[in-house]
């Protein structure tokens, strides 16, 4: 089976800046693949590149056996390509459904051929606001929400563009150590039950450890190591670059 995605040789330059150098990996359909390492690591800036964000200094994208390298956000969304980011971005004066809805707007942008009746659009993302567990909160204002329910629904946005692969940017930033568990199931639940691949970033090592099939880790924009959670736990690179002697997976 053919790679969904895969990275060649990707680097980002900001003048004389390297934030990414030389980034190559490939994404199995249907793998959790995280992405960790310490902050300025560049792991954003990789995100960003292969989102269309920024355009790459070198090296290429390929995804879906596409070469993708140089398209914009927009067409590299209508590709199967959705996002979440790490601070929430909702329009938070609007209900909960309202968010949904601007988001089914924009999915039949992304996919002109999408298209669906008033009623079918309705039904669809009630069944995804039931999914994310926000079936009992459509009428509530999104700025209302507590922290993680307000996550949550960004997710449940990004998966109305109906992606086949989704880039989770931090998903247990800001939440309690219950929340975070949440979302590891809810992360599961996305491959297991939706078919959607996942790429993520994240700090918290327990949540990375337990839901990701490979990592990839970075320091100061370069491949540190990249293997399977049991390996990368006692890499000693990354050990050195990033977790330190002490570092507690608990």
């Amino acid at each position: 089976m053919k790679n969904l995605l895969d990275v060649r040789g990707l680097s980002k330059r900001f003048g004389g800046l390297t934030a990414v150098s030389d980034i190559s990996f490939s994404m199995k359909r249907g793998e959790i693949f995280g992405i960790i390492g310490p902050n300025g690591a560049g792991k954003t800036t990789l995100f960003n590149v292969i989102a269309g964000q920024h355009k790459a200094s070198a090296g290429g994208v390929t995804f879906d056996e596409r070469d993708i390298s140089g398209y914009s956000s927009d067409a590299i969304a209508r590709l199967g390509i959705g996002r979440t980011f790490q601070a929430v971005t909702v329009f938070k004066s609007e209900t909960v459904a309202e968010n949904l809805r601007r988001a089914n707007v924009l999915r039949r942008r992304h996919n002109p051929l999408a298209v669906r009746s008033a009623a079918a659009s309705e039904d669809r993302f009630r069944a995804v606001a039931s999914f994310i567990g926000l079936g009992d909160h459509l009428d509530g204002v999104a700025g209302d929400l507590a922290y993680g329910l307000q996550k949550l629904l960004g997710v449940g946005m990004a998966m109305l563009i109906e992606p086949k692969l989704l880039l989770m940017d931090e998903p247990a930033a800001g939440l309690n150590p219950s929340e975070k568990r949440e979302a590891g199931t809810l992360i599961r639940r996305l491959r297991d039950e939706l078919g959607i691949s996942i790429l993520l970033i994240e700090h918290d090592m327990p949540l990375v450890m337990d839901v990701c099939d490979r990592i990839l880790v970075m320091s100061q924009g370069a491949k540190v190591a990249l293997d399977t959670p049991s390996e990368i736990k006692r890499d000693s690179r990354v050990i050195d670059a990033y977790l330190g002697d002490d570092y507690d997976f608990a």
